[in-house]
């Protein structure tokens, strides 16, 4: 055989083997059982692909990136990752029960790991299966074989996952191959499918898309006919820290929430949620121009060795929102009338004082018979940037947040925070069906997708 000859066989194996490596995928028709209601899928090799595309054309982020192995233990070393990660809720469990299905890559290497994340064994799960937790990482398994269910430590009812291990391990029951290659079949990064419920008439995907300055949500959700959503031609500024605006909602919509969610609501507002969501009205608006600062002072008192009474003025640095919340219908007289029995309006120099926001002093006016606002002391609107037609918009300038309130979150959420520059979110009726387009911003190019 010719040398090219030998060479064009060498470069048709590279590129065979190149696919099967960055591009070929498979997955499991055995991971998410039929109760499953979400379905959260994370397509690795996609993720990778994208990763490393983005760091070979990103030179300036090179020096950033380690490529040292750590001297510790990983996941990796106990497990095999996937082509795809299928993340899913099962159907009438708490909200943070999330299960996923992985394999055990060494049974060597898997105990090893087991010492080494501090994993206890605890009383069997389901059909006499192994069941272990580890606190330090917060998750527990089942063992079957060499599959794995892992689970939210969290989860107030250990009995959760033990449904999920039967229903998956001893009754073998899986969701349809036609489901779930809607999520396979999305073709993005990430994807959410939301199942066939009250609220869908058809399972919905929620795409997720990662590039260098940006990640992108998009979805098309077809509601079922008890669900009507109006569009509304919304203004609001672009320079404000936090701006949202969306239609009344109709009534099934507003039912889904169960009455003690409405009530918990009820009581962080303080005031009654259902006399404000009125199905006259016509749109709500929330403008925060940004975060102010001010002088307080507060007056003490100590004494003396004689007992005399020092008083002592103890000054502090108060951070608190300029903003204003306006209601725009036919029922602003209704609402009005109701917080002012109800004692949640004091008639002060300035106007009629709102007392359920304790925090930053705010006021409540009618502006005219459709329009009535709740609005902080001082608050300026800004000049109006933006006018969009749609059934709700969303704004948030990160980059505005002032530091002093940083610090009380989490260290991984300030450092994940550090890189964002602004979500941008928009729901449009789509001849009935809810379009949703968000883009979340980057401050500077980040050739990782999460090491922002």
């Amino acid at each position: 055989m010719s040398r090219m000859k030998w060479a064009l066989l060498i470069i048709f194996i590279l590129i065979l083997l190149g696919y099967w490596k960055f591009f070929y995928k498979s997955y499991s028709k055995t991971s998410v059982p039929a109760s499953a209601d979400y379905i959260l899928t994370l397509d690795v090799k996609r993720v990778t692909n994208t990763v490393l595309w983005n760091l070979i054309t990103s030179p300036g982020q090179w020096k950033k990136i380690s490529f040292s192995s750590s001297a510790g233990f990983s996941w990796k070393d106990m497990v095999k990752i996937p082509d795809y990660v299928l993340v899913f809720h099962s159907a009438g469990q708490p909200a943070n029960a999330w299960y996923t299905i992985l394999e055990i890559k060494d049974r060597k290497d898997f105990n090893k790991g087991l010492g080494y994340y501090h994993f206890e064994k605890r009383s069997s799960g389901g059909k006499n299966l192994p069941r272990y937790f580890s606190k330090e990482l917060g998750v527990e398994f089942i063992q079957h074989g060499d599959r794995l269910l892992l689970g939210n430590l969290l989860v107030k009812d250990s009995v959760d996952i033990d449904q999920v291990a039967l229903e998956l391990f001893v009754k073998k029951q899986y969701i349809s191959k036609q489901s779930l290659l809607k999520n396979i079949d999305a073709g993005c990064h990430l994807a959410l499918q939301v199942l066939k419920n009250n609220f869908l008439a058809e399972d919905g995907i929620i795409k997720v898309n990662f590039e260098k300055r940006r990640i992108s949500i998009d979805a098309i959700l077809n509601p079922t006919s008890s669900f009507s959503f109006t569009e509304n031609k919304f203004s609001y500024s672009s320079g404000s820290l936090f701006a949202v605006g969306f239609t009344q909602p109709p009534l099934a919509a507003y039912q889904l929430f169960a009455a003690g969610d409405r009530e918990n609501i009820s009581k962080a507002m303080n005031f009654n949620i259902d006399s404000l969501l009125l199905q006259s009205n016509a749109y709500y608006q929330l403008d925060i121009t940004g975060i102010q600062s001010r002088m307080d002072s507060a007056i003490s008192y100590s004494y003396d060795d004689e007992f005399n009474p020092v008083e002592k003025v103890v000054v502090n640095k108060v951070l608190e929102p300029s903003f204003n919340f306006m209601i725009k219908g036919d029922s602003v007289d209704h609402i009005y009338n109701y917080w002012s029995r109800s004692g949640k309006l004091e008639k002060a120099a300035s106007g009629q004082m709102f007392v359920p926001v304790p925090f930053v002093k705010s006021y409540c006016s009618k502006n005219n018979s459709t329009e009535l606002s709740v609005a902080s002391a001082g608050y300026q609107q800004q000049s109006t940037a933006v006018e969009v037609n749609c059934i709700c918009y969303l704004s948030i300038l990160f980059s505005q947040v002032p530091t002093d309130l940083l610090k009380y979150l989490p260290d991984d959420m300030i450092n994940a925070m550090a890189n964002i520059g602004s979500l941008k979110l928009v729901a449009n009726n789509n001849n009935g069906k809810v379009g949703l387009h968000a883009i979340l911003s980057k401050k500077r190019d980040s050739p990782l997708l999460f090491n922002w």
